[in-house]
């Protein structure tokens, strides 16, 4: 039987958004982007216990593990751990030890996160405020699958910041349009420089998101698009989907518009999805309401045959874009079991192109 899903809207954030939460959880990942720092200092100011647990997940990678490598990538979430550790040391009763999130090993990730949410109390806590936006994308799906697991009855709230821009930026773009299509050896490199992410890593599906796959059906992918191409081409070539529904994001912001199709094109440009049977449309990076309900939409559609996709097809989502569509990603999980979820992590990580400064902040009450 499908869960009933309640769609809530996603409002402003300001300190007054937690006041009344006292017993509460806050969990948070200490990122390489500004926005990680986002919210905690909005509520840096206050002199009082806000909350009564904190955790904070770090990032780390088997090579730092093992030979204690520095990276740009690491050396970035170092300096955000420290800022969100001295932060929350003060506006909570119980910092719990932060949380080891090994990029290489999701399974390892996961027991990691489950373990320290299991040491809290449950009877102490009556709500879970989860900010997504230090994480990524694959630990937003963990996180509030973990929270959800062990936190049953509580509400839960994500909170979301803004960057206040976005890589790659305006004036890059018509550049980057024409070196997508260079075979030259220095234009493939700049072209990884300028797009944050390079090259394809491994694909998997994310732990508890396997779905209910049927054998000998074929496979339609709803591919939330971004703007790592190469990372998307990795993820087909390993997935090798059917049918590829290619949703490019639309931001709320009108100075951010022409990201979608600079998105589009980009993509069009290295003949990622036409190798596949696939279609496209537009879909918000924001409104979770309107993710949903676009992904409600997909899910009951037809193919050119007239096959409907939730009935003829095995269905996966990858939200490779937007944080809020990850989010979105999960609600709408939570009412279809049978979505799989599928990822690829990047070759390589360039930090510093991904966004920069902190925008405006969010809160989302998830209601299942």
């Amino acid at each position: 039987m499908r869960k009933l899903i309640v769609m809530n809207e996603i409002k402003e954030f300001t300190e007054k958004s937690i006041a009344r939460n006292k017993n509460s959880l806050y969990i948070c990942a200490a990122g390489f982007e500004d926005r990680s720092r986002g919210i905690a200092e909005t509520l840096g100011g206050a002199n009082e216990k806000i909350f009564r647990y904190c955790n904070v997940m770090e990032y780390r990678s088997h090579s730092d593990l093992q030979q204690n490598q520095k990276s740009s990538f690491l050396e970035k979430n170092r300096e955000n751990l420290g800022f969100l550790k001295a932060t929350l040391r003060n506006l909570s009763t119980n910092l719990i030890g932060n949380t080891v999130v090994d990029i290489d090993n999701m399974l390892v990730t996961k027991r990691n996160l489950e373990n320290a949410l299991k040491n809290i109390p449950d009877a102490e806590i009556d709500s879970i405020f989860v900010d997504i936006s230090g994480m990524a994308n694959f630990l937003i799906l963990l996180t509030l699958h973990q929270v959800k697991a062990l936190f049953c009855d509580k509400e839960i709230f994500v909170l979301y910041s803004e960057a206040q821009n976005y890589f790659p930026q305006h004036r890059e773009a018509t550049d980057i349009i024409r070196i997508a299509q260079s075979r030259d050896e220095k234009d493939i490199i700049r072209l990884g420089e300028l797009l944050g992410a390079s090259g394809a890593r491994e694909t998997f599906i994310l732990p508890d998101f396997k779905g209910y796959f049927k054998e000998d059906f074929p496979t339609c992918l709803v591919f939330f698009v971004g703007y790592e191409p190469s990372r998307a081409i990795g993820l087909l070539e390993g997935y090798r989907p059917n049918l590829v529904v290619a949703c490019y994001g639309v931001s709320p912001h009108e100075h951010f518009k022409w990201r979608t199709e600079f998105s589009r094109e980009l993509h069009d440009r290295l003949n990622v999805f036409k190798q596949y049977n696939s279609s496209n449309t537009e879909v918000s990076t924001f409104n979770v309401s309107e993710i949903v309900s676009k992904l409600e939409e997909i899910y009951v559609s037809a193919d050119l045959k007239g096959n409907v996709l939730y009935e003829g097809y095995n269905i996966a989502v990858t939200p490779q874009c937007s944080k809020l569509q990850t989010v979105a990603t999960y609600v709408f999980c939570q009412s279809h079991p049978d979505i799989q979820v599928v990822f690829c992590l990047p070759g390589s990580f360039n930090p510093y192109r991904y966004s920069e400064g902190i925008g405006k902040k969010w809160l989302y009450k998830i209601s299942i």
